[in-house]
């Protein structure tokens, strides 16, 4: 396994970063890859970059060893982050839930 496919393996969440100098799409490696847009990437001349990952909470970066491939991932990153807060945004009933629970009388004996 190498650096790249170790941090994939590591994280909460990933994407693999495909791209040429600052234009870029990311790819997400938490289900199927979409054939579409990989084939409008490879169509579009972009090369494999690099991995975005988050692990234990923080956000790491492998890139490629290829020139140009620090300055796609750099690139990538503000895009990656604004991704990642919107994934770990609560989806619909949970905070009400959460709320409510957190309303309930302690009913423990001391």
């Amino acid at each position: 396994m190498d650096a790249h496919e170790q941090t994939v393996f590591e994280s909460e969440l990933a994407a693999a970063v495909m791209g040429k100098g600052e234009d870029f799409r990311l790819f997400w490696l938490d289900g199927p890859l979409d054939d579409a847009t990989t084939k409008d990437a490879l169509d579009r001349g972009y090369e494999y970059a690099g991995v975005l990952a988050v692990i234990n909470g923080q956000c790491h970066a492998k890139c490629a060893e290829r020139p140009g491939a620090v300055q796609t991932i750099v690139a990538a990153a503000v895009d990656f982050a604004q991704q990642v807060a919107e994934k770990l945004q609560p989806k619909g009933d949970e905070v009400k839930f959460l709320e409510r629970l957190y309303r309930l009388p302690d009913t423990r004996e001391n």
